[in-house]
């Protein structure tokens, strides 16, 4: 990070993490051209754990290239009168691995309705039990986390 004395700390960084339910997955896909898809996630440790379907750009650039890059936005304004805006973000950089063990993939996807819908458990494992064939779990390492703000 060029701007040091914008840095957020390791702690601050991770808080916007668990904070923020959405990012954006930065991926080379097949064909060699940038690709950026929304997504949400879950963190548990050093992890981010993101689900989707069985085949598509994102599944193909994954397999092709298993680096990504997470941009996660958190609190954003603009400030007028100081002619800039006052943010949080976080970059998360690492390698992606798909989760095959079904015991995995049915715990990242309860992580997700716990965190998601915290009052539709038993409905949310009646829908996991249905889709857990239809999903692909992806865990990403978070080798190299680095948080910024501004003003």
């Amino acid at each position: 990070m060029r701007r040091q004395d914008l840095a957020l700390s390791a702690e601050e960084s991770l808080a916007i993490v668990d904070q923020v339910q959405f990012a954006v997955l930065s991926l080379v896909d097949a064909a060699g051209r940038p690709y950026g898809v929304p997504l949400d996630y879950v963190r548990r440790g050093p992890v981010l754990y993101f689900h989707g379907a069985r085949e598509g750009r994102k599944v193909s650039a994954m397999q092709k290239n298993p680096q990504g890059c997470a941009v996660i936005i958190g609190d954003n304004e603009i400030i007028p009168e100081k002619l800039g805006r006052n943010y949080k973000t976080v970059i998360v950089e690492g390698a992606i691995e798909l989760v095959d063990d079904p015991d995995a993939k049915r715990q990242v996807m309860t992580w997700v309705v716990e965190r998601k819908s915290p009052d539709y458990m038993e409905r949310g494992q009646r829908v996991i039990e249905k889709m857990l064939d239809r999903v692909l779990v992806y865990k990403m390492s978070m080798e190299i986390v680095s948080g910024k703000h501004g003003l």
